[in-house]
């Protein structure tokens, strides 16, 4: 029941929200403009979303001219544009285009990639089975099952960081192919990995081992300790998918656009299971538009450490723990029940992530604008003197 109210008062938010209308005349405003209107209150009719993970800015001026554009072309079918945008994202990252596929979303992508790579364990007669931390994103689990691959998942150490050793452990140890799921940044804890651990370890995996990583939040990441799989894949190492999507800091989440990098062999395997024509026109001009806007790139990623800031700051205050976060959501301590929680933020008018198992006193928010944050820690403070958190 609690999905449904849920999935309602996203839809009057999205009915109600004057995005539609901005479009019609042109265009929406620039982030630094949207950051400079005075901030509103959330009401019950146009709720403060914290939930999941959407950039607060929406997408760029130099997205939404694309868009305009493409209304003009949404009686095409969308193969141009999307050879357009995969020619796009190889030049971003200055590789070639046999080792990019589009996809419906990175969730389309981390689909083919399993799917792929259990008709890859089928062709050599081999066992498969998915090695994933715990908690991480749930997709590969929910692919997974109705193929009848068995998920392994390993608990997180006590720092929230995930347990490579105890990951390599398992690996090794199976006698078959090992498709290892890593979200780094990790959904919902927002830390990532030791680029020495992750580089040493995809290096000397069996070779029987293929790492499946998730960058969706990537572009927030300012710690040069990060290495992307893109880097290492462009070093010449071969058993590497590399998932990233264009609904994050790029904004275009309602529009469905994502993307895996990998060997031209796997590209070729992991486009045999994604949907023909699986990406609009309009997403499709829409992210060659965005992942050339350096500018709006940047303003979002300031800004978040900003809102970063804000929230840390205060539940250092307030005695709460949190994960060492590099993205646009914190995964923090909330004392009491995760239900009363959440209930207790609707009644103030902000909607909050989902539980994750065995972190049923934490709970992943979503960064907003810096006055959006600035509303959140001031109800976690009143919270606190409610004896709420």
């Amino acid at each position: 029941m609690e999905n449904v109210e849920k999935s309602i008062k996203r839809r009057d938010v999205l009915k109600a929200s004057t995005l539609f209308g901005a479009l019609a005349l042109g265009g929406l405003l620039s982030p630094v403009q949207a950051a400079s209107t005075a901030f509103k209150a959330p009401t019950r009719d146009n709720p403060l979303l914290l939930d999941s993970n959407e950039n607060a800015y929406g997408s760029s001026k130099l997205t939404q001219k694309a868009l305009e554009k493409s209304i003009a072309l949404t009686s095409l079918y969308p193969e141009e544009a999307e050879m357009a945008l995969r020619g796009d994202i190889a030049r971003f990252y200055q590789i070639k285009e046999d080792k990019v596929c589009v996809s419906n979303g990175s969730s389309a992508a981390i689909q083919a990639s399993i799917y792929a790579i259990n008709s890859y364990a089928q062709e050599f007669n081999m066992p498969l089975r998915i090695i994933s931390p715990n908690p991480t994103l749930d997709l590969p689990a929910t692919y997974a099952k109705p193929l009848g691959i068995e998920v392994v998942s390993i608990d997180l150490d006590s720092n929230y960081n995930v347990n490579v050793d105890a990951m390599k452990k398992s690996e090794r140890e199976f006698d078959g192919i090992s498709l290892v799921y890593l979200s780094n940044p990790n959904d919902p804890t927002g830390n990532i990995l030791n680029a020495n651990d992750l580089y040493s370890w995809i290096r000397n995996a069996k070779q029987t081992t293929i790492f499946l990583i998730d960058e969706s939040y990537a572009e927030y990441v300012v710690d040069t300790s990060f290495k992307s799989g893109i880097d290492i894949l462009k070093e010449g190492v071969k058993n590497i998918i590399v998932t990233r999507t264009f609904s994050k800091i790029y904004g275009l989440a309602g529009l469905r656009v994502g993307y895996a990098i990998t060997t031209p062999e796997l590209q070729r395997r992991i486009s045999d299971f994604l949907q023909i024509n699986g990406v609009n026109v309009c997403g499709a001009l829409a992210a060659s538009a965005a992942i050339k806007d350096f500018n709006f790139r940047q303003y979002c990623i300031n800004s978040n450490i900003k809102s970063r800031q804000i929230v840390t700051q205060v539940l250092d205050s307030l005695g709460l723990r949190y994960a060492p976060s590099h993205t646009n959501f914190i995964f923090h301590e909330i004392t009491g029940e995760f239900d009363d929680f959440v209930k207790n933020m609707r009644y103030q008018n902000v909607l909050v992530g989902k539980e994750f198992a065995k972190f049923g006193n934490f709970c992943r928010v979503t960064l907003g604008t810096p006055q959006q944050m600035q509303y959140y820690v001031k109800t976690l403070k009143l919270f606190r003197q409610k004896r709420y958190i």
